[in-house]
């Protein structure tokens, strides 16, 4: 009989997922659409699906794996305190899944606002929706890191205990806060211009722009994934947590460049050589010491 409740329990909430994701979907399709319009041409180019099943474009379905990742983090948070049962009866169960809807609902506009954060703040000389549209993978790996880091952001912002719908919310705009600073410090310390590189299409620039980011997401999701015992206590951890997460993300850069890349520098791999191959390895580096780092701070 538990079994059986528990497939029953487990496909029900699997199509409530896939029916919140399909809405989200058809909003990002028309948001997609409107915002290539204004340059015209073909009305079946200019739909995300005709662009990943048609035009086979990476950087389109860049966007999207980004999205339907973060999402994935965010609903974690939202359901980790558990699902009602069946066996609690259905008034329960259909309360339950009212307050799952808004929760998701609440998550869909955290990952929109990021797509607009992303579009306007971060990638601000950058259209984008029409470079995606042209192929340029650069913007999809640095999109696709915006919005994972965002899904990890909204992971902790809904976890733990003793919080609600407001706390999500502030946390939240706190974690793209420190995103957006990150991302103009990085731009700010890196040997070149790491936006116009992206702009011009270096896959290599957005792989470690998109990485490093979602560096500083797993930074914050440790910081702030636990219960909530006020807002001061919870602003002053969140403050130290950024502050040095943003603090060792650039020198443990620059350290994993002298140690795993000996013979180079990033400068010239990514800049000149835009070899996607070193951004990987430092990316993939950079994520498993703030793992460490995240885990010593939230501890």
């Amino acid at each position: 009989m538990f079994v059986l409740e528990t497939l029953l329990q487990g496909a029900v909430d699997t199509l409530f997922v896939l029916i919140i994701l399909a809405i989200a979907k058809k909003v990002r399709d028309a948001r997609f659409s409107a915002a290539l319009q204004p340059a015209g041409g073909d009305p079946r180019e200019l739909t995300a699906d005709y662009q990943v099943e048609e035009a086979s474009n990476l950087a389109v379905a860049l966007r999207i794996c980004g999205l339907s990742i973060g999402f994935g983090f965010g609903l974690a948070g939202v359901v980790s305190g558990g699902v009602v049962r069946f066996s609690a009866g259905m008034d329960l169960v259909l309360q339950n899944m009212g307050q799952l809807l808004g929760y998701c609902a609440l998550l869909l506009v955290f990952l929109f606002l990021a797509e607009l954060i992303a579009d306007r703040i971060i990638l601000s000389q950058v259209n984008n929706t029409v470079e995606l549209k042209n192929g340029n993978t650069a913007v999809g790996l640095a999109e696709f890191g915006i919005f994972v880091a965002t899904g990890l952001i909204a992971y902790g912002s809904f976890h733990g205990e003793g919080g609600g719908w407001y706390t999500a919310l502030g946390f939240f705009g706190m974690g793209q806060a420190a995103l957006i600073a990150f991302a103009a410090i990085y731009e700010w310390a890196t040997p070149f211009r790491m936006v116009e590189q992206i702009r011009q299409g270096n896959a290599a620039a957005g792989l470690m722009l998109g990485g490093t980011l979602v560096t500083l997401g797993v930074i914050l999701c440790f910081a702030i994934a636990g219960p909530f015992t006020g807002w001061r206590e919870g602003i002053i951890g969140f403050a130290v947590s950024a502050g040095v997460g943003i603090a060792l993300l650039i020198p443990f850069q620059i350290l994993i460049d002298k140690i795993f890349l000996p013979n180079t520098t990033l400068k010239i791999e990514v800049e000149r050589d835009r070899n996607v191959a070193a951004s990987a390895v430092t990316v993939c580096l950079q994520v498993a010491l703030a793992i460490m780092i995240g885990s010593l701070v939230a501890g």
